[in-house]
């Protein structure tokens, strides 16, 4: 069942469709897309209505309907609830060491959310629900001119945390919290001879490692890291602030990912026995990997049966993430 909001006020029940596809995201928006052949039913969304799949709110952005022999079809897609946050912006936020994650998000939602000097940007109803998560940035670093689902994101990715914005109609409430994923690293193995994935995708990059860095502060050198011989990797830069190195150093390691079809049997079960978060382990005996990582996303599509895509491990960076970080 899926239950259509508009204004926090329930509208509609949606128990069938033709195929239901949606994606649950640990850090950022998700998107999803429905199906239906029903017209009546199809003409209850409006845009920025709000579809609950589950405990997930999505926002409905898209309705596109198109007809095959007379026989019309409603395809409504959209937006995870999260992707509020990127309709506001930042002009530049420093993340500080002496402070949580927790509280430096809370303000920054609240400079621009809940408590805005421009009340036009305000929310209502928008919410920071505390969660005493206490993990601190290990170094200060500043973000510019971003929207705050990406200064959120970037953030959140250091510190491996997530986040989500429940929906709760019953208080007209957009009650946004961090999450943080539990180690499940000997409880839960994905593997192909666990019989538990299938459709495999694992990557694993290195080349644009750096584990050394240099700076040059008028001719002085001061590095930081450690590794020697073939293993060092070696970066240098110019300035008077140590953190630099701290923040290029955290940006440069190793990555592993994986995308895989996850086969449900009795020994795991998902929303069960890990969830969103979660640090795994992921098993490639073909690629000579044995890695924990948090699992990042989740992918369902749905129909007669429901087939489930989970990604694992680090965000693969693509060349335009690289173009966009160097132009900023």
């Amino acid at each position: 069942m899926m239950y259509l909001y508009r204004n926090f006020k329930l509208v509609e029940i949606i128990a069938a469709y033709l195929s239901l596809e949606y994606v649950l995201k640990h850090r950022g928006a998700g998107t999803f897309t429905l199906t239906l052949n029903d017209g009546d039913v199809a003409r209850s969304f409006f845009q920025n209505d709000i579809l609950m799949i589950g405990d997930d709110a999505f926002i409905v952005e898209n309705i596109h309907v198109f007809s095959d022999d007379g026989a019309n079809t409603y395809e409504i897609s959209g937006l995870h609830i999260n992707s509020l946050l990127s309709r506001r912006v930042i002009k530049a936020v420093t993340f500080k060491t002496n402070a949580s994650y927790e509280s430096q998000v809370e303000t920054l939602l609240n400079d621009t959310f809940i408590n805005p000097e421009d009340m036009d940007r305000k929310v209502d109803g928008f919410v920071f629900n505390a969660q005493g998560i206490e993990t601190s940035p290990a170094v200060e670093y500043t973000l510019e001119n971003m929207e705050v689902a990406e200064t959120v994101n970037t953030a959140l990715s250091r510190a491996e945390l997530g986040y989500t914005i429940d929906y709760i109609p019953e208080e007209e409430l957009y009650s946004f919290r961090l999450i943080q994923g539990e180690d499940k690293t000997d409880d839960v193995i994905f593997s192909d001879r666990n019989n538990n994935i299938s459709n495999k995708d694992v990557y694993q990059q290195q080349q644009d490692t750096k584990n050394v860095g240099y700076l040059n502060n008028d001719g002085v050198l001061t590095s930081k890291g450690a590794a020697a011989g073939i293993e060092r990797r070696e970066f240098i830069v110019e300035g008077a602030d140590i953190t630099v190195i701290d923040e290029r150093l955290a940006d440069s390691k190793p990555l592993i990912s994986a995308e895989f079809e996850v086969i449900d049997n009795e020994l795991y079960q998902y929303g069960r026995d890990y969830k969103l978060g979660d640090v795994v382990t992921f098993e490639d005996y073909e690629s000579n990997l044995i890695a924990q990582r948090p699992l990042l996303e989740v992918s369902f599509y749905c129909t007669d049966t429901i087939t489930r895509t989970t990604t694992f491990g680090d965000s693969i960076p693509t060349i335009f993430d690289k173009l966009k970080k160097k132009g900023r």
